[in-house]
């Protein structure tokens, strides 16, 4: 074994068991005296272990260790030292938010450790791979990874990676709402942790059992763990740790109505991110720390860091999904190139086998020619392989040909899935530009000018309903947007479904008592469905919108539904504008239409993704959208969706 796992194990003790900051920094002053000195393997080692290190404290000088121990790897051709080393770049490239690259060094780092047999190496890497897949998230694929690491690290006793893909596991468990695996898996990290009584690791685990307690609503089990898990981040000094454990216990603060503890933790998390470019929790601690100033009835402090809070969080939400896209494209075209690989080297395979086999025939007539009879035989059944081996070549030439279609079909695909994106994105662009220029004006106007009440009343009226249209239009991209991503579930639950037509008309009434509009509801007070809740009450917002949006005024609105074997049929009829049938039918077509909405009866506009959101969500619960319309006189839209939950309906109820 190499000096490289006696110095590690001895660093893993120093690092992990010591209680204090003190003790790390002088290991750290230890190994970079003895780097000095060092040459080939000894030195990648120390460079490796200090990179280790410091990539959770310092990414910048843990990058300029691991970079140069790759270099120096590849030299000394030093297998499971590169492997260490583009583990380690793959982790601060994480950490610094470059996922596509965090992605390509993981995948070369899995791959030299499978070359050199390094399980312990190959068993880190997974849980980078694993965190890439948070980054996407896509949970059950990371937990897979994380599963993969830990069974790999406890045959091979690896302690550390243990119980860091444990914590990893308990972590996705809870982001997938699994709150009894994530109890369990973290319970389990603490105690194979007991051996090790390492503060980093331990802290992670309580920070989960304290999210899991806080999901439950235990609230005082939640602060006796975050605050557990602070001390211990803070003995170890780990800048991300410590914020992340922060604005969790702050809002646990605020739940149990203790607003001095709340503000006193939360000022410190927003100093700490402030200092390490934590910008996702320090958006987090802004946030919380608005609440505490709401509830204190400071409204301008309040304002101050909400806005803050709205600010970064923007900004993180689109890097994120920048990010995200760059990782699933680059995780794709590099599939695709495997797959284009493999292919040639198949078809290379096949034709050195064909010449090989060409050769032997040659030589196999070249001693038939001294036999005249044996020449005339082989010469007959020579003609048939031939002909045989003609048919083969001409299958394999259509084989080619199928392939090379498919792949063009592919691009197409891809090339009509682009197109709709920089729609979407031109959507958002012409959308909610006018309604966010609005709204600045409306507050340069307000901070400017003294304004008396009923001139501010007019103002505040004016910016929430543009506020409302930005609202409307994020939220349907957004359901957009994750219905067209990877791994989105459908959740069935009982509710109450004149509930959330109740609760629809009521957000809307705004829009109704405008336009001076009837909204007559024919269903039961009572009627449960076994529906995803989410869904339907996308559905029904955007449905009820849109009659409303082209309905002239002073007219009606009729909602009704009926239950016919099993299948659930909730109708808006309005008295709108209609449509064409052209219209209808690229509403309803199943290819993606993001059509361009026209003006309301009183020249509202929209984003024409909201008819989209319903058509995929409806699809996506087995249901069908149904449009009748007329042009000039109006349209009725009705979801038949399966309806799992047996009743019979009750007489319905006007309102």
């Amino acid at each position: 074994m190499r000096k490289y796992w006696i110095h590690f194990s001895i660093l893993f003790f120093c690092l992990f068991v010591s209680p204090t900051i003190h003790a790390q920094n002088v290991q750290l002053d230890s190994l970079r005296s003895l780097l000095s000195n060092s040459k080939s393997e000894e030195r990648v080692d120390l460079l490796v272990e200090l990179s280790f290190l410091l990539r959770e404290i310092n990414q910048a000088e843990a990058m300029e260790f691991a970079v140069e121990a790759e270099k120096l790897a590849i030299e000394i051709q030093d297998l499971p030292g590169e492997s260490k080393a583009k583990e380690n770049i793959s982790w601060v490239y994480y950490r610094t938010g470059y996922w596509q690259k965090a992605f390509e060094y993981a995948e070369d780092a899995y791959q030299l450790s499978l070359e050199a047999g390094d399980e312990l190496g190959a068993a880190r890497v997974l849980n980078n791979m694993g965190a890439l897949y948070y980054e996407q998230q896509n949970f059950r694929m990371a937990i897979r990874q994380f599963k993969r690491a830990y069974e790999i690290s406890k045959n091979s006793d690896d302690l550390y990676t243990q119980i860091r893909s444990l914590n990893n596991v308990a972590f996705n468990y809870s982001q997938l709402g699994v709150l009894d695996s994530a109890m369990f898996f973290a319970q389990k990290a603490i105690q194979t942790n007991e051996n090790a009584g390492s503060p980093y690791l331990t802290s992670f685990s309580n920070r989960v059992i304290g999210d899991v307690f806080l999901a439950r609503g235990q609230l005082d089990s939640a602060e006796t763990y975050f605050e557990t898990s602070l001390d211990m981040a803070r003995k170890q000094g780990i800048s991300t740790t410590i914020a992340s454990v922060i604005h969790r216990l702050g809002n646990t603060y605020i739940q149990l109505g203790k607003l001095n503890n709340a503000q006193e933790v939360l000022e410190e998390g927003i100093a700490l991110s402030q200092a390490h470019n934590l910008r996702d929790e320090l958006a987090k601690s802004h946030k919380y720390l608005a609440e505490v100033y709401r509830k204190r009835g400071d409204i301008p402090s309040a304002f101050d860091h909400q806005s803050l809070y709205l600010a970064i969080n923007d900004s993180l939400v689109d890097k994120s999904n920048r990010d995200r896209m760059a990782l699933m494209q680059g995780m794709f075209e590099q599939n695709l190139e495997k797959s284009e690989l493999e292919l040639l080297k198949a078809q290379n395979e096949n034709q050195a086998n064909k010449l090989d086999f060409i050769k032997k025939v040659v030589w196999i007539i070249s001693i038939a020619a001294i036999l005249i009879f044996g020449l005339l035989i082989w010469l007959f059944r020579l003609n048939r392989n031939v002909e045989k081996f003609n048919t083969e070549l001409v299958k394999q030439q259509k084989l080619i040909e199928d392939q090379n279609s498919a792949l063009e079909a592919k691009s197409a695909e891809l090339e009509e899935i682009n197109q709709t994106k920089n729609k979407l994105f031109s959507i958002l662009g012409h959308d909610l530009r006018g309604p966010v220029g609005q709204v600045k004006a409306i507050v340069d106007l307000a901070t400017t000018t003294h304004l008396n009440q009923d001139e501010f009343a007019e103002l505040l009226n004016s910016m929430k309903k543009d506020l409302d249209t930005v609202h409307f239009t994020l939220t349907n991209t957004l359901k957009w947007s994750t219905a067209q991503m990877e791994g989105f579930k459908v959740f069935l639950t009982e509710f109450n479904l004149r509930d959330v037509v109740d609760t629809t008309i009521s957000l809307l009434s705004t829009q109704i008592k405008a336009k001076n509009i009837e909204v007559l509801v024919h269903m039961p007070e009572k009627l449960p469905v076994y529906l995803d809740r989410d869904i339907m009450e996308v559905v029904v917002r955007n449905i009820l919108n849109n009659a409303i949006k082209y309905s002239q005024n002073g007219k009606s609105i009729e909602v009704n539904v009926q239950e016919i074997d099993g299948v659930l049929n909730w109708c808006v009829k309005d008295e709108g504008t209609g449509m064409t049938p052209e219209q209808v039918k690229e509403i309803l077509s199943s290819k993606i239409s993001l059509t361009n909405s026209k003006l309301g009866t009183n020249r509202e506009k929209g984003s024409g993704l909201g008819l989209q959101v319903c058509k995929e969500f409806i699809r996506m619960c087995d249901g069908e959208l149904l449009i009748e319309s007329e042009l000039g006189k109006g349209s009725r839209f009705c979801v038949s969706i399966p309806d799992k939950l047996p009743k019979k309906l009750l007489d319905p109820v006007n309102s």
